[in-house]
């Protein structure tokens, strides 16, 4: 019993095609995670007083403090994991932050440092 050209051809065309789809559903995991991640971040600016206890200098909390209904972006993919801390780098007008969160499960992350750089 030998296989022929087209089911040796269907059987690749599947397997190619379940590995495509096992790439993108770990992409939109990968890009809700990131999400996730904003998300703790623009929670964290919107109370003035959880930003004075999470800003490192006054500077950073100033700043914040007058900018926070402003969008946070992502320019550059640039997440790094050190000790179980994250650190995550947004922009917000144009200025460059490192949020450094904390994850609390596997949706939820907390915020526990602000930095800017000028």
């Amino acid at each position: 019993m030998s296989v022929s050209s087209v089911e040796m051809t269907e059987i690749c065309g599947g397997l190619l095609l379940l590995v495509m789809i096992i790439i993108i559903i770990l992409l939109v995991l990968n890009d809700l995670i990131r999400k996730r991640m904003e998300f703790a971040c623009k929670d964290a600016l919107a109370n003035h007083q959880k930003i004075d206890d999470i800003a490192l200098d006054e500077k950073t909390s100033s700043y914040l403090k007058r900018n926070n209904d402003h969008e946070l972006h992502r320019l550059n993919e640039y997440v790094s994991k050190q000790n179980d801390v994250i650190q995550y780098k947004l922009y917000l007008k144009k200025r460059r932050f490192d949020f450094y969160l904390k994850k609390q499960n596997l949706w939820n992350y907390k915020v526990i440092a602000i930095k800017m750089y000028e």
